[in-house]
């Protein structure tokens, strides 16, 4: 074991990677600690447990989802309504392609790390499908705060939230479906979906 002093954010991401690829449930505790090169004993000064760990790499995960959106959706110029509205929709763009250009990347698409964990956990222990939830209700509410911004750019019948949930459905339908075929042209044509939603909810 090499002699080197991990931190806890170290360890979580070393084996986000492994555990992405092959899934909780079929990683063993000895693949972790090889792979993020720490002994059990460090590894239990930070996780009391292996499903602390997988608790632990959720939120780790959403925070890394989370500044890839908040860092586009944050953009705060001075504009009137009417712009505002049509840079929030933008926005809504820019999200899709941000999470399709991170996983277009991927050599063997994996799927989404959080959605993985929905099979991989939620019927192994109710706290999981509690977090999961929790963490995917904020992925959609961001999603949906953006809608709402451009509110005067959708039909009347449009409800942003609804529409919100569509979109992350659909995208995590997208990745799981991904995950089986591993196809490029696939996965664009999943992701086009999604700009076909947010393009039948605008006003002509």
């Amino acid at each position: 074991m090499t002699n080197v002093k991990r931190t806890r954010e170290d360890i979580l991401e070393a084996v986000l990677e492994l555990i992405h690829r092959q899934g909780f449930q079929s990683t063993g505790l000895k693949e972790l600690f090889t792979v993020s090169q720490t002994s059990s004993g460090s590894f239990y000064n930070y996780f009391h447990s292996k499903d602390d760990l997988a608790h632990a790499l959720i939120d780790f995960k959403w925070e890394k989802i989370k500044s890839g959106f908040l860092k586009i959706a944050n953009d705060k110029d001075d504009w009137a309504d009417n712009v505002i509205a049509q840079k929030a929709i933008a926005k809504v763009y820019a999200l899709i392609d941000f999470m399709e250009a991170s996983h277009a990347e991927e050599l063997d698409c994996s799927g989404c790390f959080l959605g993985n964990l929905i099979v991989d956990l939620v019927a192994y222990d109710p706290s999981f499908r509690t977090h999961l939830i929790e963490i995917f209700n904020q992925w959609q509410e961001l999603i949906a705060q953006l809608l709402h911004q451009a509110k005067n750019q959708l039909k009347p019948e449009i409800n942003p939230d609804m529409l919100a949930e569509e979109i992350l459905t659909v995208m995590q339908g997208t990745l799981l479906m991904n995950r089986l075929y591993n196809q490029s042209d696939r996965l664009h044509r999943g992701f086009n979906l999604m700009r076909s939603l947010v393009n039948a909810a605008l006003i002509p």
